[in-house]
């Protein structure tokens, strides 16, 4: 009998994704509609995004579900930080350092919040 992978593994390989696919659909259609560079700003803000929560599920289902309620405490802890140290040095960095349009960047990064909010239920069955 093999077993049945954990929901939670299985959904923190699939909001990443999810997010990105967000991404790409909103950078679709704000190539149509308002060029290239707005397009390239949300989809680093979705991808960003994506990036951290991918960082925040190797961190804490990407380990042995067996483990003390300690460790995985500070498995817990320590995945939100690195998760909001990826998004937070990604979005500064995008919106200052490459010279991307703030709002389409953080309009990008918002979508892919709300990707993961809203889905969130339906990735876990």
């Amino acid at each position: 009998m093999t077993p049945r992978p954990d929901p939670s593994r299985r959904a923190t390989l699939k909001v990443p994704v999810v997010q990105g696919a967000v991404g790409l659909t909103g950078a679709g259609v704000l190539a149509v509609v308002a060029g290239g560079s707005p397009a390239v700003a949300f989809l680093v803000g979705a991808v960003v995004v994506a990036a951290g929560f991918a960082m925040f599920g190797w961190r804490t289902a990407g380990r042995s579900p067996v483990a003390p309620a300690g460790r995985m405490f500070v498995r817990l802890l320590v995945g939100t930080v690195l998760k909001w140290l990826v998004v937070g040095a990604g979005l500064v960095w995008a919106m200052s350092g490459a010279g991307l349009p703030a709002e389409f960047v953080l309009g990008g990064a918002l979508s892919a919040f709300l990707a993961s909010m809203i889905g969130l239920p339906w990735l876990l069955r």
